[in-house]
């Protein structure tokens, strides 16, 4: 009976040994898993980190980039608007001039662009008080001087112009109106103008 007891006992000892083991190694176990876990979650979290970082940057470079583009945009169209501003000044200046500084522009405008002197000169209706046939009669002479036919005279033809003139032969039309002359070598002087007005 008492060698049944022992081994009994023994075995009841065994068993709270195997079970302290078992335990033992669940705890361990467990333990390591948890220690897992948290590197798996503080390196997840760590990468979101990163990740929404590199977002973030990428989403201020954007909206940075979209900024920049805009004011380059607004720059532009400012610039553009102070260029149409100075064309426009220039012939408005050009319309205003005193009596004598338009008249002795478009003297030398005739005498430059007439082809041999036997043209038609339409104008606007607001120039026939300026460019009168007296007017016209003083450049014939000094086309006549020139060695030309001198016989340039005031066309009856309207067109919407609202300086300068248009010279006009039967073969040729030499339009010399302020605004098509502007618009005309706008191109060409536009680069000189923001020159001017941006110094670049």
């Amino acid at each position: 009976m008492q060698g049944i007891a022992k081994i009994k006992e023994r075995i009841i000892e065994e068993a709270s040994e195997e079970k302290n083991r078992i335990i033992e190694g669940a705890k361990r176990e467990a333990s390591e898993i948890l220690k897992k876990a948290r590197e798996k979650a503080q390196e997840l979290e760590q990468d979101a980190k990163a990740r929404a970082k590199k977002v973030a940057a990428e989403e201020k470079r954007k909206i940075l980039s979209i900024a920049e583009l805009e004011e380059k945009k607004r720059f532009l169209e400012a610039k553009q608007a102070l260029i149409d501003e100075a064309f426009a000044q220039a012939e408005k200046k050009l319309c205003s001039l005193d009596v004598q500084s338009y008249l002795d522009l478009i003297q030398r405008m005739l005498l430059l662009t007439s082809v041999d002197g036997n043209e038609e000169i339409i104008i606007s209706e607001d120039d026939r008080a300026r460019i009168t046939p007296e007017f016209i009669s003083a450049v014939n002479e000094v086309l006549r001087k020139r060695g030309k036919a001198g016989n340039l005279r005031l066309s009856e033809e309207k067109r919407s112009i609202k300086s300068g003139f248009i010279l006009k032969s039967e073969t040729l039309e030499i339009n010399c109106a302020f605004d098509y002359l502007l618009k005309a070598q706008r191109q060409e002087l536009e680069t000189e103008v923001a020159r001017l007005l941006f110094e670049e």
